[in-house]
């Protein structure tokens, strides 16, 4: 269809803002390409603090383990030994008791065998003071001994009987006198009961003595009268005991056990507590078979092992608030790397402004890299302000920032000029020239970047720009003609009058990419395209030389404008410096 056809009823007058809105509406955004899945990636303040506090969590759980498991073996041993050292002293007071009476009972029989006389009980008195109070002495019928006359008599134990005159049972000890008499002692139930508190060094125990597992010979703490004998009864049943914990030693209940660990003794519950009960059979002498042992509290006589279990929950403690500091400390040390994360972020979408100044640091080498940081965003700033922002941003993220990247491609060139500036810089002073060239480049570069296009460069007071590269545009021509109605709009509403803008706008095949040198690089478009788009802009002159913006596109540049929109045909128009007339519309 040829351009003329398309041309719409109204005057290009009323329609530089028309056309703006007809573009906006009608111009569809490019589709953004789907972001591919990306790699998890963790925090470096994450990553730092879980380095730190795994690493002690595991050195120190392991090293507390150990100590842990080292301290409770040997708190186990300890108990081990307190309860043998325990039961051993108890067996050696027994032994030295009954070793003592004895020897005391064999030198009243030497020396009666020495006098040669019977022995009358005044003769017994002075011994009584070296007996344990509560014995009694008595003398009886010798039966005939054969036994050397060098060889001292062997005294001899009873097991406990009832016995009148005496409240509790009574062991018997008789020996030989020699002299056709026998030496009786009797030793009341309440002696081993004084021998047992005396057994007893640490005011947590309570010594007990049993003739058996269910018979009790004395426990610690328990009154005399529980003990009283009768023809029936010579020794108290352990289960009957009132008065003790002892009594339920025996009974099986769920939470009693044996202790175990190289222990022989019983934990079991008793008056609404717990209680330990170690214990050991005598194997020899005159209380073989007997059973002594000491009763505590559990928690008295497990107080090592609980130490060790107080350490240990301690330690944890401690290792787990030590985790935790060593996270809070990771993620210190790693904000000031997110911070230089988010900035880089910032400096590579080249957003100078927006990427933030990383603060001093005490540690010496994020300071330095801080700091090289700020001075390398205030030296990009500083460049920036000489190389097209947008057109790095764009080739960078097309990924076109290799060398003599340069291809042919059809796009869209636009040429904007200051009409009169040459006279009206004559009047102006030079910081007033640099201010007003200035205004009208920031106008028109607005106009240019929000219908996204690239300026090219500045030549004087003109402005070079184009659409098509280095992103892929295929309604370039219509976001050319959306740039200039802009523009067209606010140099029309500007309130410097004087400003008066030329603009020339063409599509064709151009080359582009990097032109230049390997050390200076400049990306660009070359082409006839070009120059027929600076014809344009030169031939606005022609047509209308007072117009505050006279705006010229040739036909192949409208042919790519949406059906129905156009500007006022101009007809053939031969430009300067070309053969063939070129068909040109005014679009603004």
């Amino acid at each position: 269809m040829r351009p003329e056809s398309r041309l719409p009823d109204k005057r290009a007058d009323n329609g530089a803002g028309g056309l703006t809105e007809h573009l906006q509406g009608d111009i569809a955004a490019q589709a953004e390409p789907s972001a591919a899945s990306k790699p998890f990636r963790l925090p470096v303040g994450i990553a730092l603090g879980l380095v730190f506090s795994v690493s002690l969590v595991v050195l120190c759980g392991i090293i507390i383990a150990f100590l842990a498991a080292s301290d409770r073996n040997i708190a186990k041993r300890l108990l081990n030994e307190q309860a043998r050292a325990v039961l051993k002293g108890h067996e050696e007071v027994l032994h030295n008791f009954f070793t003592r009476q004895e020897h005391l009972f064999q030198s009243i029989a030497s020396h009666a065998a020495q006098s040669g006389r019977r022995m009358t009980s005044s003769d017994l008195t002075p011994y009584l003071e070296l007996l344990p109070e509560g014995v009694k002495l008595d003398l009886g019928r010798a039966v005939l001994d054969e036994a050397p006359a060098d060889q001292l008599p062997e005294a001899n134990w009873s097991e406990f009987k009832y016995r009148q005159g005496f409240s509790t049972a009574v062991r018997e000890l008789e020996i030989d006198l020699g002299n056709g008499q026998i030496l009786l002692g009797y030793f009341p139930q309440t002696v081993f009961a004084r021998l047992a508190r005396e057994m007893s060094w640490d005011e947590r125990q309570r010594i007990f003595l049993l003739a058996g597992p269910d018979t009790a010979i004395a426990v610690d703490g328990v009154p005399e009268d529980r003990f009283a004998a009768s023809p029936g009864a010579v020794l108290p049943d352990l289960g009957g005991l009132s008065g003790t914990p002892l009594r339920l030693l025996w009974h099986d209940q769920p939470s009693g056990r044996e202790i175990g660990e190289g222990i022989e003794g019983r934990l079991f519950p008793a008056d609404g507590g717990m209680y330990t009960a170690i214990y050991g059979e005598v194997t020899s002498g005159p209380a073989s078979g007997w059973i002594v042992g000491t009763l505590y509290r559990a928690d008295e006589f497990g107080a090592v092992l609980d130490q060790t279990w107080v350490v240990l929950y301690v330690a944890l403690g401690v290792l787990i608030v030590g985790a935790i500091l060593s996270f809070l400390v990771g993620r210190m040390l790693g904000r000031p790397l997110t911070r230089l994360a988010m900035s880089a972020a910032e400096l590579r979408q080249l957003n100078f402004d927006e990427a933030r100044r990383l603060p001093r640091s005490r540690l010496a080498e994020l300071d330095d890299v801080n700091q090289a940081f700020n001075g390398s965003v205030g030296a990009l700033n500083a460049f920036a302000k000489y190389v097209p922002r947008e057109l790095v941003s764009r080739l960078i993220e097309e990924g076109m920032t290799r060398s003599r990247n340069i291809e042919l491609r059809e796009m869209t060139i636009v040429f904007a000029d200051l009409a009169g500036f040459t006279g009206k810089a004559s009047h102006l002073t030079p910081e007033e020239t640099a201010t007003y060239l200035n205004t009208y480049f920031e106008t028109v570069s607005e106009a240019i970047a929000e219908s996204d296009g690239t300026i090219d460069k500045f030549l004087g007071d003109g402005v070079m720009a184009f659409w098509g590269a280095p992103s892929d545009q295929p309604d370039h021509a219509a976001m050319a003609i959306r740039a200039v109605a802009k523009l067209a709009e606010r140099i029309n509403a500007s309130c410097s009058e004087d400003m008066r803008v030329r603009i020339g706008v063409h599509t064709g095949k151009v080359v582009v990419g990097d032109i230049g040198t390997t050390a200076r690089m400049n990306y660009t478009v070359i082409g006839d395209a070009v120059n027929v788009a600076a014809r344009l802009q030169e031939h606005g002159k022609e047509v209308d030389a007072s117009a505050r913006v006279i705006a010229l596109a040739s036909g192949e540049t409208v042919a790519q404008i949406p059906e129905g929109y156009g500007g006022v045909s101009l007809g053939k128009v031969k430009l300067r410096g070309r053969d063939e007339p070129l068909t040109v519309f005014r679009i603004a």
